[in-house]
């Protein structure tokens, strides 16, 4: 996948409070052991990581970086989400990495599992044909079950429940530098209203989500009226190709966001819509680029934040 520039015009997404916010709230007061707030002005947030227990020493890589640079200030709890329980040497070794609380979670075996209404014959046509043609983890049942849990599922889960925001980290990442964005940036998106917040835009394969814009213009047809009024899907269509989408989208392992967008009416319909469909089965649907579409289509370009300040790489994105 390439790295997309999106410009050094942000205004796109970024309007003028958040800047004064900024300029405000540069103090770091709401550091842990320095704030005089009451604590139930903090928001509710934490770091999610969905990460099997063979990927311990890469998720500590990317625990002891984001701590170092920014969360040994907040202490916002880390919550690990795998299809399987984690063992004793995962909990004791990623519990080390910080101060902050961590949860331990096994994913509902509904949520990671292959629906009874799937096809199961064309399933596995599916697979070997991705697989032969190359794209990449197309042959792999288990990537289909992670795309669909990161893309409707993620936030239905009990222990999320109680939190507003997350900032979601993969294994292997690296955070270059100290996270300087009026210090706490789950404060930043709560105050300002912010419902999204990226890093990077990227290119996927766009063979393994043939069928994704046309069974969303059906969404859009069947449903006009749940469309933001300010939605803007301009950016991410080519009109010099008959307005096809772009193939562009957010880089999703990197996200900040309102839990309580995810949880709203139009999301689940758009998600709902997509899953009935089987695209993550026929095909090998991302949740990155849905979840691009459905923050164009559900939320204002001023409540989507580039995040181009954080240093940060995932594989060769960066």
């Amino acid at each position: 996948m390439d790295a997309v520039g999106v410009g050094n015009d942000i205004s796109a997404f970024t309007g003028k409070s958040p800047s004064i916010w900024l300029r405000k709230n540069s103090d770091d007061v709401h550091a842990m052991g320095r704030s005089t707030i009451a604590d139930w002005s903090r928001p509710k947030a934490a770091m999610i990581s969905l990460v099997r227990n063979e990927e311990l020493e890469g998720i500590i890589q990317s625990m002891s970086e984001l701590e170092l640079h920014w969360n040994h200030k907040y202490q916002y709890p880390w919550i690990f989400f795998n299809d399987r329980p984690f063992d004793v040497e995962f909990k004791v070794w990623s519990a080390a990495c910080d101060q902050a609380k961590c949860y331990y979670e096994v994913v509902p075996h509904e949520h990671w599992s292959t629906p009874d209404w799937v096809d199961n014959n064309l399933f596995m046509n599916s697979l070997e044909y991705l697989g032969i043609i190359g794209v990449g983890k197309g042959w792999m049942p288990s990537y289909r079950n992670m795309c669909r849990w990161n893309s409707g599922f993620f936030y239905k889960h009990p222990r999320l429940l109680d939190f507003d925001f997350y900032w979601r980290v993969e294994p292997d990442c690296h955070f270059f530098c100290d996270v300087d964005y009026g210090q706490d940036v789950f404060r930043f998106m709560r105050d300002n209203k912010m419902k999204y917040g990226f890093n990077m835009n990227i290119l996927d394969d766009a063979r393994s989500f043939a069928s994704l814009w046309s069974r969303t213009r059906s969404f859009i047809d069947r449903y006009p009226h749940l469309l933001h009024p300010q939605a803007d899907l301009n950016w991410l269509l080519d009109f010099h190709h008959g307005g096809d989408y772009n193939n562009c989208q957010f880089f999703s392992n990197f996200e900040i966001g309102d839990l309580n967008f995810f949880r709203g009416h139009e999301n689940e319909m758009y998600f709902d819509w997509l899953d009935k469909s089987g695209g993550f089965f026929y095909e090998r649907f991302g949740d990155a680029p849905i979840h691009t579409l459905s923050v164009a289509m559900f939320v204002p370009k001023d409540q989507i934040h580039f995040f181009r300040d954080i240093g940060y790489q995932h594989d060769i994105n960066r």
